[in-house]
């Protein structure tokens, strides 16, 4: 029932994230659609007044006698070869004296006034045309030369309803703009200066202006027919979005459960003892000799699946059991180990939480451990993580009573936490072990590995022994064995962790009397 309700309650919420951001999307791409159009209708309108800006340069160049036979013919060419201008005609004295239409007029026609104009050109948008008195049209005219222009010169091409358009005259000086031709829209000269996308009255609205002519344009949209035209993504997002918000909670579900049933596998594998623990060597990095080993807990399920380490450790500190995890891996060590560790300088390590210095069966299990095997306590070393010390008092007070009892206790995964340096002194444990983050900057540029001379100076200053954790080059190896006190190493360049039997017949292969370690 819970279960269908959060997967109810997941669809509801997704649907309406979907249906928000669908919207938004929709819109968006309605926006880039509009701006497209707006920026094809303003390359239309270049190439109209480009080709305006050549007839008046040929005309005022041709050198041939004022509305001479010869300048008509050369005028009715240009006609013939512009896709949008439909009639020239030549001015003096602000009137009209010949045109490509009717050639030479009787009586010059006097100029009206303009729609809008700047120093040089006068802008027309609806004046009678001189080749047919009873038409009008959109002309542009200069002190010498009118032309009057196609007037479907935009509709035949980018009249495509819902979007539609407006042409303006463009005088950049005085940054006005005049309506010449189109659907008049509500903008403000100030709005079409901005050049920027403003929704008013439920339409979107793109101006563009010119940067080489003297024309702006609008092209607009009504927000429901952005929203209609995409009606099939629209659905098809809302559907993903739904999917999506009950696909989260059982995701989630699955996770956890998957969690909660792998927390049931350990616990039943560490009750059937299925859990082994594995040796990697920790040496003097001077003279190579192994000196000891870190015992490192290790599962492999029913199924034959190895389960990392920090997977199956992490969730058993969730479920509460790590203790038994510490446990056993203590029973194995003094097992399987414990002949080595009645040798002298050599100790075992392994790695301890909080959670298992609080359970009251801990000391005791590790008195008996110690007393089973027949060792010194200082040969079982007891690893913290550095982040785990975080409480200062409860660490200090298991540190202190871990040392009462004679073990050597580390700093595991130094460095990534920065303790300070009376910090360390008050947990006034015996050894750290340099993370392999660090470890890894050496030889490189890196800026942390700054931080590994600190690092080994802090410990040299309270007497620390240091373990640096994951060697993988001779590169490192070197320039740690520089310094004049011991240094411990583990990694793969020393060997990864194996079962006790393979770590024991590697030891004793490769048997070198190992120099004390710092006791």
């Amino acid at each position: 029932m819970v279960r269908a309700l959060l997967i109810l309650c997941g669809i509801g919420l997704g649907t309406v994230i979907a249906w928000f951001t669908a919207q938004a999307l929709q819109l968006k791409s309605g926006q880039d659609e509009l701006r497209h159009y707006a920026a094809r209708v303003l390359e239309n309108g270049e190439g109209i007044a480009r080709e305006s800006r050549a007839a008046f340069n040929s005309i005022a160049t041709d050198n041939l006698p004022f509305c001479s036979d010869q300048e008509l013919t050369f005028m009715r060419l240009i006609v013939f070869y512009s896709p949008n201008i439909r009639d020239l005609g030549r001015s003096k004295d602000g009137k009209l004296y010949c045109t490509t239409g009717r050639g030479r007029l009787k009586d010059p026609l006097p100029a009206p006034r303009p729609d809008a104009q700047d120093e040089t050109v006068a802008f027309y948008a609806r004046t009678r045309l001189a080749v047919a008195p009873d038409a009008s049209g959109m002309v542009i005219a200069t002190s010498e030369v009118s032309i009057a222009m196609n007037p479907q010169a935009y509709e035949d091409r980018y009249d495509a309803p819902p979007m539609i358009y407006t042409i303006l005259f463009y005088v950049r000086d005085r940054r006005q703009s005049y309506y010449a031709l189109g659907h008049r829209e509500p903008l403000t000269n100030a709005e079409v200066m901005a050049q920027r996308m403003i929704q008013i009255g439920g339409s979107f609205y793109q101006p563009l202006c010119s940067n080489a002519y003297r024309i702006c344009i609008v092209a607009a949209e009504p927000r429901a027919a952005v929203l209609a035209r995409r009606e099939g993504q629209f659905a098809v997002r809302l559907a993903i979005g739904a999917l999506l918000g009950g696909l989260i909670p059982l995701t989630l579900m699955l996770y956890f459960s998957r969690q909660r049933s792998l927390a049931r596998q350990l616990h039943r594998a560490i009750r059937r003892g299925e859990l082994s623990v594995a040796y990697q060597p920790v040496v003097d990095l001077k003279t190579r000799a192994v000196v000891g080993a870190e015992a490192l807990a290790r599962w492999v399920d029913g199924s034959d699946e190895s389960i990392p380490a920090d997977r199956f450790i992490a969730a058993a500190e969730r479920s509460g059991f790590i203790y038994e995890i510490t446990r056993c891996v203590l029973s194995r060590v003094a097992e399987e180990v414990g002949d080595l560790l009645r040798r002298d300088h050599f100790r075992v390590t392994v790695n301890i939480t909080m959670q298992d210095l609080s359970n009251p069966g801990f000391f005791d299990h590790l008195r008996s451990c110690v007393e089973s095997a027949g060792i010194e306590p200082r040969a079982l070393g007891l690893e913290l993580t550095e982040r785990s010390t975080a409480d200062r008092d409860a660490a200090t007070e298991a540190i202190s009573r871990l040392k009462a009892l004679g073990h050597k206790v580390y700093i595991d995964d130094f460095g990534t936490g920065y303790s300070s340096l009376a910090y360390l002194h008050e947990l006034a444990a015996d050894a750290i072990k340099i993370d392999r983050t660090f470890t890894a900057t050496v030889g490189t540029q890196a800026v942390t590995a700054s931080v590994v001379p600190q690092i080994l100076d802090m410990a040299s200053q309270l007497d620390l022994e240091v373990v640096v954790e994951g060697i993988e080059s001779e590169q490192q190896v070197e320039y740690f064995s520089k310094t004049s006190r011991q240094i411990l190493g583990q990694g793969w360049l020393f060997g990864e962790a194996v079962p006790a039997a393979e770590f024991k017949a590697q030891f004793h292969a490769a048997f070198i009397e190992p120099v004390a370690i710092q006791s």
